[in-house]
């Protein structure tokens, strides 16, 4: 008797039957988009959404910025059924991440996309997660146009092996994974949403609107206007990356990017807010703990006596660093030029009350990211044992 082995390693327990070999052209029917001419207005602005390489974005296709008339579709571009599967296969961004989905509705689609009707006793949705399961095979088969773009050759996808379980089996995995996927949307737009909440707050609480009381009840004191430079003092790190190489132990240093690695000292004793001075980053703020240290191309802020480096924290995130920018090959922005930026100071109190509640905002925001990618992980573990 030969051993069974076209089977997934995690299965549900009612199935048992081997999984059939397939070739995905043998279960998918493929066709070419296209796009009507820009120069005849009355193709363009229509209902029919028309989904190209910036509208692939999620897992359902339903809308697009562009949209076209009936007359640019018979004109120019072809019709993709719902519950069909759109998948890119030109573009840039197949170098990074192959964008597929599924067409929640009729759309339109261009040239550099392909319309995959799903066949015979296949799942549209099965055949959709089979696509996350190999997209790392696929992004390996990505060459070259020669100018800049990605190609996936379609005629080489169309024979990669697609392993298919009985119809109902099919039924299953999707509608499990469809859960996860479900689960996962709904985490992001949570954490989309705190987000949102959070830059309102913050508009309100640094122009007034929105005011604490102290804990008797009383109002705080009125805001002063003062310089960054009055309620901040700089300080500097002369620490270059390749010092490091060599050296390890239990102290963060952080760079422009974040975390780098654990040193065995330290140049900062206390919590302290560092800005990336030079590059593309430049302006990026980050909140740091004691007994760590930077590279020297971060600038080091702390606060001044009577002043809450939490609260400087929040508040130099309202200052539009682009204005202090200097330099047009590498861009660099200097502490003595933003340190005049006026701004509205409360007093330590009041300051301390808002650090204290956007930090409990933005721990809740971690949280809910902290849950999203442990199920972006999970889903990626499921994908690799449901599917053969």
């Amino acid at each position: 008797m030969s051993e069974v082995t076209n089977i997934p390693q995690l299965r549900f327990p009612e199935f048992s039957d081997e999984w059939e070999e397939k070739k995905l052209g043998d279960v998918t029917s493929w066709s070419s988009g296209g796009t009507p001419s820009k120069a005849v207005p009355h193709y363009w602005n229509g209902k029919i959404p028309w989904i190209s390489a910036s509208s692939m974005k999620g897992k359902y296709f339903i809308d697009s910025k562009l949209k076209i008339t009936l007359e640019g579709l018979k004109a120019g571009s072809k019709l993709a059924p719902k519950n069909s599967i759109l998948l890119l296969v030109r573009g840039s961004m197949l170098f990074k991440k192959i964008p597929f989905g599924l067409a929640e509705t009729d759309v339109a689609f261009n040239q550099d996309v392909k319309c995959l009707k799903v066949l015979g006793e296949s799942t549209f949705d099965f055949i959709y997660y089979w696509f996350c399961h190999s997209e790392n095979h696929l992004l390996n088969m990505v060459t070259g146009t020669g100018i800049g773009a990605g190609k996936l050759e379609t005629s080489y996808v169309q024979l990669m092996n697609v392993n298919i379980p009985e119809f109902l089996e099919q039924e299953k995995i999707a509608a499990f994974l469809t859960t996860v996927d479900n689960k996962i949307e709904q985490l992001s737009k949570k954490q989309e949403l705190l987000k949102e909440y959070k830059k309102g707050l913050m508009q309100q609480i640094f122009s007034q609107v929105t005011r604490f009381k102290a804990d008797d009840g009383c109002d705080f004191p009125d805001w002063e206007e003062k310089k960054l430079g009055d309620v901040s003092v700089r300080g500097t790190s002369n620490i270059s990356a390749n010092q490091l190489e060599d050296n390890n132990g239990d102290y963060k240093i952080y760079g422009a990017a974040g975390h780098l690695k654990n040193i065995d000292f330290y140049t900062e004793e206390d919590c302290y807010v560092a800005i990336v001075k030079d590059g593309a980053g430049a302006g990026r703020i980050m909140l740091l703990e004691a007994k760590t240290s930077v590279l020297g191309t971060l600038a080091i802020i702390k606060a001044k006596q009577g002043n809450d480096i939490n609260f400087l924290y929040w508040l130099i995130q309202t200052i539009n660093f682009r204005k202090y920018v200097v330099g047009s090959t590498i861009p660099h922005i200097y502490y003595r030029d933003y340190q005049a930026e006026k701004l509205r100071i409360p007093s330590l109190s009041e300051q301390t009350k808002i650090a204290n509640f956007l930090s409990f905002i933005d721990s809740k925001i971690e949280q809910v990211g902290k849950q999203l990618d442990e199920s972006k992980q999970f889903k990626k573990a499921l994908l690799q044992q449901m599917f053969v």
